[in-house]
């Protein structure tokens, strides 16, 4: 797996496998990488982990999200929402 994520990508898998695209991939893709950095994991396992529910280390315990694991989703959706913010600011 490539350790950086790429909009195409991101828009590829989830047309691929979802259908239609409700999400900004700039956005997401940023938030990815944001995320990844403070977490020591690659853009493409937070993309997968935010999509996929694939765990990363510590994220999961008999099949649930931990503490881990929902503090590094409610940082990607703080990333995602805040580059909202600057938009209308």
């Amino acid at each position: 797996m490539s350790k950086t994520i790429s909009q195409k990508y991101i828009r590829d898998y989830i047309t691929e496998h979802y259908g239609e695209l409700r999400h900004d991939v700039k956005h997401m893709a940023k938030a990815c990488r944001i995320v990844a950095k403070h977490y020591g994991y690659t853009p493409k396992q937070i993309f997968h982990f935010m999509i996929e529910q694939e765990p990363l280390t510590g994220t999961h315990s008999y099949g649930f999200n931990t503490r881990y694991g929902r503090e590094i989703r409610e940082e990607f959706e703080v990333q995602y929402h805040e580059m909202y913010k600057e938009i209308t600011n």
